[in-house]
């Protein structure tokens, strides 16, 4: 798959914006808060139809002209067919849509740098945001059991609704259930790719984790254990009007050389097992689909030191492997020959290249 062009129009400072794209290196080169990353963030919503940062839609619309955001891709696929891959969004009324087939991408992003260091929502997030990659059914699923356990906890609060919180507790066990199993397969599969990846860039370390179920402390191997569990704590929930078991609690646990990183690494291991873990789901996504993901870096050379940025920038320069840098500079990048564009105030000029 290769992301040939998108049409941005509407989307936070970037009002019209027509990108064309090199098959193998692009760079958005220009200062900060010019509308890099918010072209970057543009082409994964394009692909994936959802943005890889936090906030809500509301927050993807200009301040002074909420016009509608029309973001249209074009990709050529593997048998040489141009697909287009479009999302649409309007402010008033609230209506967003996406029409075509999800690509395959991945983002590196500073905040990515910090992801065995942060909280447990975000290692959730890590997990959710690669099975959604490579299982279209786990994003359903997903989305489902929130539903379902938004409906639960709302009535576990209400005391005029407490009677109906257990009407929702079918749908989220199934969902649940099988948000567990796919989790569980994940990291069997992920992690010991990772491993290799971390052993080879840090001279030796070794990483392990594993999956701890919310509100169980062992795995939950069925829909009726999880039923069981859930019964069990209904006092509880009722007391704390909250769901407390699923896999909204659930927690990722990560070691370096059997030593938990959540408590005892230093900063440098934390860069280095969260780029472990994407670095891994690189080559898991490429595994399954059998060629390369399209690779979205936002402004993460600045943070690697040089050995982890030429780790970095061999898959950058692998045949094949298409890639989109923002920075704020061009650097030079090991002969090859990127496209550049200069970006200022949302505005993109191609300026040729390096």
């Amino acid at each position: 798959m290769i992301l040939r062009t998108v049409d941005i129009s509407c989307f936070r400072n970037i009002k019209e914006a027509h990108l064309a794209f090199s098959s193998q290196l692009t760079l958005l080169v220009g200062k900060n808060a010019q509308g890099k990353t918010n072209a970057l963030d543009a082409i994964h919503i394009a692909l994936q139809g959802k943005s890889f940062r936090n906030g809500p839609d509301s927050d993807w619309f200009s301040l002074s002209d909420p016009d509608p955001i029309s973001i249209i891709a074009k990709v050529l696929s593997d048998s040489n067919r141009i697909i287009t891959v479009e999302h649409h969004v309007m402010s008033n009324p609230p209506r967003r849509s996406h029409r075509g087939q999800k690509i395959p991408v991945i983002v590196f992003s500073p905040q990515d740098l910090s992801l065995s260091q942060g909280s447990p929502s975000d290692r959730r997030k890590f997990m959710d945001s690669t099975l959604s990659l490579i299982n279209p059914r786990y994003d359903k699923a997903l989305k489902q059991f929130h539903q379902a356990l938004l409906q639960r906890n709302h009535a576990l609060k209400d005391p005029r609704l407490a009677h109906t919180a257990d009407s929702f507790t079918p749908a989220m066990i199934t969902n649940g259930h099988y948000l567990w199993t796919m989790r569980r397969q994940l990291l069997d599969s992920l992690l010991p790719i990772a491993d290799q990846m971390h052993s080879r860039i840090s001279r030796g370390e070794r990483i392990a984790g594993k999956l701890r179920y919310g509100g169980s402390d062992i795995p939950v191997q069925t829909e009726k254990e999880y039923e069981d569990l859930l019964r069990k704590r209904r006092a509880d929930e009722a007391m704390r009007m909250m769901t407390l078991v699923g896999p909204h609690r659930d927690e990722l646990l990560l070691t370096v050389n059997g030593v938990p990183i959540s408590l005892y690494g230093s900063q440098g291991q934390h860069r280095l097992i969260s780029l472990s873990l994407k670095l891994g789901t690189y080559q898991l996504i490429q595994n399954e689909f059998g060629y390369r993901p399209i690779m979205l870096l936002d402004d993460v050379l600045s943070e690697l030191d040089p050995e982890r940025r030429r780790h970095l920038l061999q898959m950058i320069s692998e045949p094949g492997q298409q890639t989109i840098i923002t920075d704020t500079e061009a650097r030079n990048y090991d002969q090859l020959t990127p496209i550049i564009y200069h970006v200022d105030q949302g505005q993109f000029v191609e300026v040729g290249s390096t």
